[in-house]
C-alpha cells in the first residue's frame, strides 16, 4: 500500500460527520489517479454506513491507536479534533507523508490543511488555509451550476444542525417556528442523531427527511438555512444560500463573530444564549428581498469550490515526492 493514501478519521453521535464526509470528497477526487484508497475509522454506525454506502473500503481502527503504519499507504490524511501528535511521529518514523486537515496539534506533519477562511494563524511553509481551502464535494459542484432559487414567498427555510445535533437544536429552532407564518420547513434528521424519533410537529409546513445521502438538492431548493457551526455553513454559502447559526459550544462565540462578519449569515450565538424571538427575527429579516439578495451573492463569492481539488493536489504531491520550493502549490492548484 506505499503507493496508496489512508484516511485516518472519526465520526458519530458525538462529533458528527463532518470529518467523515471531507475526507471522502477528498478521496472521491483522488479516484481518477487509480490509487489504493481505504479509510481507518471508529466503529460507529453512522460511520460504517456511510461509507458502506459510498463503495469506499475500510477498517475500524480509532485515533486513539498509536501504531496504524501497517495499515497505512503511503500518505495518510488525517482529520480530527484530537491531539494527534504522538500518531502522527509514529508515522513518520516509519516513512509516511502525513497531512493534517483542520488540526495544527503536530509539528511533525507534512503538510496543514486549515479549510476556513476563519483560520488566523501563521503562514508558514506546509501550512494551506483560506476560502481556497474549503471543502466542497462535486455534488455541490453539479447541483450549483443549475439555476438556484431567488427570492420569493413563502420562504423555503432549510433546517440541517449536522449529523448528530447533540444539543437537540433541531427541536428548538422548530419550536420557535411553529407559529410562523409565510414559510415552509424541511428539517434533516441526521444518521447520528441522539433525538431521530422525536417528538416532531405534525403541522403541514414541516417537511422531515432522513437519511440524505446528498444535500446539495435540498440547499439549492432552500432561501435560507438553519444550521450550526461547521462545514455546511460553507457548503450553503456555495449554493448562494445564507445561513442563520447556533454554536453548540461555549468556545464557538469568537467563531460565530468571525463568520458574521464575511456577510454570509447570521450568527445567533451559543444555543443557550439563544432564543425563539431571535429564530422568528432571523427569519423576519430574510423576507426583505434587498438583505437577502446581499447576503446570499456574498456567500456565492465565499469560494470557489475547487478546495478539494487542491487538497488533492497536495496529496499527490506528496505521494510522488516533489519536495522542491514551489513543487507542492504546483500539484495543489493542478485542476483547480
Amino acid at each position: 500500500m506505499q503507493n496508496g493514501v489512508t484516511f485516518w478519521t472519526e465520526g458519530g453521535s458525538s462529533i458528527g460527520m463532518g470529518h467523515v464526509m471531507r475526507c471522502v470528497h477528498v478521496a472521491r477526487a483522488l479516484e481518477s489517479e487509480e490509487l489504493p484508497l481505504h479509510f481507518l475509522v471508529n466503529n460507529e454506525r453512522p460511520v460504517i454506513e456511510r461509507l458502506n454506502s459510498e463503495a469506499l473500503f475500510h477498517i475500524t481502527y480509532p485515533l486513539t491507536g498509536a501504531h496504524a503504519s501497517h495499515l497505512s499507504g503511503g500518505v495518510v490524511v488525517i482529520d480530527t479534533k484530537r491531539d494527534v501528535n504522538v500518531q502522527v511521529r509514529h508515522l513518520k518514523e516509519d516513512g509516511k507523508k502525513v497531512v493534517l486537515i483542520d488540526n495544527r496539534s503536530s509539528v511533525d506533519a507534512d503538510a496543514v490543511v486549515m479549510p476556513t477562511p476563519l483560520y488566523s494563524g501563521g503562514n508558514e511553509r506546509g501550512l494551506f488555509s483560506g476560502s481556497d481551502y474549503i471543502i466542497i464535494g462535486d455534488n455541490f459542484r453539479k447541483a450549483c451550476t443549475l439555476k438556484t432559487r431567488k427570492h420569493s414567498l413563502p420562504l423555503k427555510v432549510l433546517v440541517t444542525m449536522g449529523g448528530s445535533d447533540p444539543f437537540d437544536l433541531t427541536a428548538m429552532v422548530l419550536k420557535a417556528l411553529h407559529d410562523v407564518e409565510g414559510i415552509e420547513v424541511t428539517v434533516v434528521i441526521g444518521p447520528a442523531f441522539r433525538n431521530a424519533e422525536g417528538d416532531w410537529p405534525k403541522d403541514e409546513k414541516f417537511r422531515f427527511v432522513r437519511n440524505v445521502k446528498d444535500m446539495a438538492p435540498l440547499m439549492r431548493e432552500a432561501h435560507i438555512g438553519f444550521t450550526a457551526m461547521g462545514t455546511t455553513v460553507f457548503e450553503l454559502a456555495y449554493m448562494g444560500v445564507p445561513s442563520v447559526i447556533i454554536g453548540n459550544y461555549a468556545d464557538d462565540r469568537a467563531d460565530l463573530d468571525s463568520i458574521r462578519k464575511l456577510g454570509i449569515c447570521l450568527s445567533l450565538g451559543f444555543y443557550m444564549d439563544v432564543k425563539p424571538c431571535h429564530i422568528k427575527e432571523a427569519v423576519d429579516f430574510f423576507r426583505n428581498e434587498r438583505a437577502y439578495d446581499d447576503m446570499s451573492i456574498n456567500a456565492r463569492r465565499l469560494t470557489d469550490g475547487k478546495g478539494v481539488s487542491r487538497i488533492a493536489g497536495l496529496v499527490m504531491s506528496l505521494l510522488n515526492g516533489l519536495r522542491s520550493p514551489g513543487e507542492e502549490m504546483k500539484w495543489a492548484t493542478k485542476g483547480a
